[in-house]
């Protein structure tokens, strides 16, 4: 184990073995975690906070926020011994049964809800079906992906707390996931939530086994919580239904994470009912018999196929549960497949004990580590796939495209995504091979990371490759002189025309405004043509010349952001005054989408500010507040700082820059 994470896991187990620390660590932790925190308390707004809670309490327990730190993280975990982790990502909805409530579970009513699906798909079942596919381009075979159901928002909630099947749009995200998890030789688990919603999960779940466990293998588990009364029975129930339906149980058994919340009176009294029911359940599947199934007499029942999967920080439980497996397999009798989970940072004596037990060939048991991640975007993949579907009249129409990755996750992830244009040949995706990309290519589109533009060019065979060719550029900070110093050797005769260009993260609905710098002399205006039209099919583009191009990547790259976190702000202030989360998003949502269309017709700011406002209104009271916090002035410096930055990739100095007199 690397020194840093034994002392971050030091330093974990002697806060959380001493009440003095473990209870007021909690208490701040629970005031950080709760939403709609100002700038101060706000974990993710906060860099100071960031910084000091990210190394520590994040580390201990995430595998990362973005997809490289996640990779990062899931690759040390196995090179510990681990067969593999089991990534979510994590997002759910808690019901309280004390205050009959619950956590980012909107009121809205069944109007509002019906008024939003006439208009368009559920954008949180997309929000939840985008961050987990992205989840499982970040594992791989033998991995497995968890998910929480409840977090695709409200209208997946409303259907699980009447026991139905979620809306048509979660069922086919589901599907989709399920085939892809099944294809790459991953499994899901289905995690246990809010008994207010069980009984919807678990309905779901055992469609999802009819239609994937079907070969004698579990693709989908359920997860069943032995602290609740009812557990056993339960277990029964489904273990019929997967013998009269003939498909395989996947069996992940919990010993519950919801006692806090849940009702009291449907878990056990005491903590060893909860570990009698937890360790019967267990080693009553590893024995194949529980309750009629597998036990002799008139009412016995076969014992079906079941996949055993043990989650837990109980060290005799799993120990014995392993033991009692090789047992029966040394003995010739009959058992079940099992595998061991334990949460990243938490009880690693238990999944280094499990380890360190080996069979008669010497193999340890199954082990994996369990985590959650964060997300992030790009800008490559909106470009590609907006003009691979381009229609046939443009000037960005190509007979063939060829999308060179670095890493397996995004290989896997554009061929899922494009699956029908690679079958037909039009899209090919290299991996390990720029140089012969290159050389097929007529035009380039170089999207790496800044900090990856040099060695890329570099790379061997790819100057030569690029004689005579296009080269786009999307990369930020990189002037086009930079980049034309690195493929020099061509000469004027073979020269690689060079073209900076900065789409912004609006690309991936097709509104990106992307500025294209003016071109050095003499290029060939049929390449200009070329370029306009591919990035017209990503929104719009603008011709700006060179010395505007580092204003204009904060002016049209950083904008989102701080759009953003202005809508941010207004949503967080509606909830505060009474506005169900969902219904202020849709308002400031479409104010700003009207504003900006208004404002594009030709109507000035200042003329649309006027029209809003009347004597003694609401509006100029609210501008008034505005102006006397110098908001004005806090935007505008904060478009100048992020010039700043962005002159400073590129060592160029301007009078207004923010930290010239510094």
């Amino acid at each position: 184990m690397p020194t840093s994470m034994l002392l971050r896991s030091l330093f974990i187990a002697t806060v959380s073995s001493n009440k003095y620390l473990l209870t007021p660590s909690l208490h701040i932790l629970s005031f950080f975690a709760k939403p709609n925190r100002s700038f101060l308390f706000n974990v993710d707004r906060n860099p100071v906070l960031k910084a000091l809670l990210k190394p520590t309490l994040y580390n201990q327990f995430c595998a990362g926020e973005t997809e490289r730190e996640t990779t990062k993280c899931v690759s040390q975990l196995k090179g510990l011994g681990f067969k593999g982790v089991i990534l979510t990502f994590a997002k759910e909805t808690v019901f309280d049964n004390k205050t009959q409530t619950a956590d980012h579970l909107s009121s809205t009513t069944k109007k509002f809800h019906e008024m939003e699906a006439a208009v368009t798909d559920d954008t949180d079942i997309e929000a939840w079906r985008v961050g987990t596919l992205k989840t499982v381009d970040l594992i791989s075979e033998g991995d497995i992906l968890a998910i929480k159901t409840t977090g695709a928002g409200p209208a997946v909630v409303e259907a699980f707390a009447r026991g139905e099947f979620p809306p048509q749009q979660m069922l086919d995200a589901l599907d989709e996931i399920s085939v892809r998890c099944k294809e790459r030789g991953i499994q899901i688990i289905v995690d246990a939530e809010s008994q207010k919603w069980q009984k919807g999960i678990a309905r779901t779940t055992l469609e999802l086994m009819r239609k994937y466990n079907t070969d004698g293998k579990a693709v989908i588990y359920q997860t069943y919580q032995a602290y609740l009364k009812a557990t056993p029975s339960r277990v029964e129930h489904h273990l019929a239904e997967a013998q009269k339906d003939g498909f395989t149980l996947g069996l992940k058994l919990v010993r519950g994470a919801y006692m806090a919340t849940d009702d009291r009176s449907l878990i056990h009294d005491t903590k060893q009912d909860t570990d009698n029911a937890y360790n019967g359940i267990a080693q009553g599947a590893l024995r194949q018999q529980i309750g009629d199934f597998g036990a002799s007499g008139s009412n016995a029942k076969p014992f079906p196929s079941v996949n055993l999967f043990l989650a837990s920080h109980n060290r005799e439980s799993v120990l014995d549960a392993h033991r009692l497996r090789q047992q029966r397999l040394e003995a010739g009798l009959p058992t079940v497949p099992v595998a061991f989970g334990q949460l990243h940072g938490m009880s690693d004596e238990v999944s280094f004990s499990l380890l360190a037990e080996k069979d008669t060939t010497g193999n340890p048991p199954e082990v994996l580590k369990c985590s959650t991640w964060g997300t992030m975007g790009n800008l490559c993949t909106p470009i590609l796939k907006s003009l691979i579907n381009s229609n046939a009249d443009t000037k960005a129409q190509f007979s063939k495209y060829i999308a060179c990755v670095h890493s397996k996750a995004s290989e896997q992830r554009l061929s899922s995504l494009f699956s029908e244009h690679k079958d037909s040949g039009k899209l090919t995706i290299s991996r390990g091979a720029n140089a012969k990309a290159v050389t097929d290519a007529d035009i380039v589109i170089l999207g790496v990371d800044p900090s990856a533009v040099e060695t890329t060019l570099k790379e061997e065979g790819i100057v030569s490759a690029l004689k005579g060719k296009l080269l786009i550029s999307v990369a930020a900070g990189w002037p086009r002189e930079s980049l034309e110093k690195l493929v020099s050797d061509n000469s004027d005769a073979d020269r690689t025309w060079v073209l900076r260009t900065l789409p912004n993260v609006a690309a991936q609905v097709s509104q990106s405004l992307t500025a294209i710098e003016d071109p050095a002399e003499g290029f060939p205006e049929k390449y200009m043509e070329i370029a306009d039209a591919i990035f017209s099919q990503v929104g719009k583009a603008v011709h700006i010349a060179p010395r505007l191009m580092d204003a204009t990547t904060a002016v049209g790259g950083s904008t989102p952001a701080f759009w953003a976190v202005i809508c941010d702000a207004f949503i967080d202030a509606a909830v505060a005054v009474g506005l169900p989360r969902p219904i202020a998003q849709a308002q400031i949502y479409q104010s700003m989408k009207g504003t900006a269309e208004m404002l594009q017709s030709g109507v000035h700011p200042g003329l649309l500010k006027d029209q809003g406002t009347s004597p003694e209104g609401c509006t100029i009271g609210g501008l008034m507040v505005l102006e006397e916090a110098g908001v004005r002035g806090a935007l505008g410096k904060a478009l100048r700082e992020a010039v700043t930055i962005a002159r400073l990739m590129g060592k160029v100095e301007h009078i207004n820059d923010t930290r010239r007199n510094e």
